[in-house]
This record gives C-alpha cells, sequence and structure tokens, in this order.
C-alpha cells in the first residue's frame, strides 16, 4: 500500500465542509466523467477531492479501481483553493470563505 504524503484523516470529505464542486460537463456516470470539489477541514486546510470515470484524468491515480474509474485527494493551499474559486466561477465561497482575496480563518 502507497504511503500518501499527508494525513487522510484530517482530509477525509465525510467529516469536512464541502463549499463548491465544478464539472466540465460531461454526464454522471460516463467513462470520461469528471468532478472536483473544494472542501474545508474542521482545522480550516483546504482540499479538492477529483473524481472522474474510466477514461478521465484522475483513472491513473494510486488507489484508482481499474473498472470503475477513481478518485484523489489533493491538499491546497488558501491560496490555491481562491483560485480554484475563481477559475470554476464559485464567486458565491469566495463571498463566504474569503476576505479581500485571503482565506477567512472562522
Amino acid at each position: 500500500m502507497m504511503e500518501l504524503p499527508f494525513d487522510v484523516n484530517e482530509y477525509n470529505p465525510k467529516s469536512s465542509q464541502k463549499l463548491a464542486d465544478w464539472s466540465p460537463g460531461e454526464n454522471p456516470g460516463g467513462f470520461l466523467y469528471e468532478v472536483e470539489t473544494l472542501y474545508r477541514t474542521e482545522k480550516g486546510s483546504y482540499f479538492i477531492l477529483l473524481e472522474g470515470g474510466l477514461f478521465s484524468r484522475f483513472h491513473p491515480f494510486p488507489g484508482s479501481e481499474i473498472w470503475y474509474g477513481g478518485s484523489n485527494i489533493k491538499p491546497v493551499s488558501d491560496d490555491e483553493a481562491l483560485g480554484w474559486c475563481e477559475e470554476t466561477g464559485n464567486f458565491d465561497v469566495i463571498d463566504e470563505h474569503f476576505s479581500g482575496g485571503e482565506a477567512m480563518t472562522s
């Protein structure tokens, strides 16, 4: 089993706050389907859960199932989380969780 460079217990989607998601347009269940979901942990760290179908960019990640696509967790900095929100058009998340272009700690 591969050792991950972060604490998987901290970056757990089930115990973190889902802030936003984004998908480039393929229908759910499709081989090319991809979705990125931004979460905030109880400690205030951000991460993106990357999920995709069999032929998505996320299939070759470690831990991916051979026939069912795959998923991965990507820890991101506050600035990267803000940039992701800007790139994906999640402006309501910026208004609620970032102030003046910086992450809010509360």
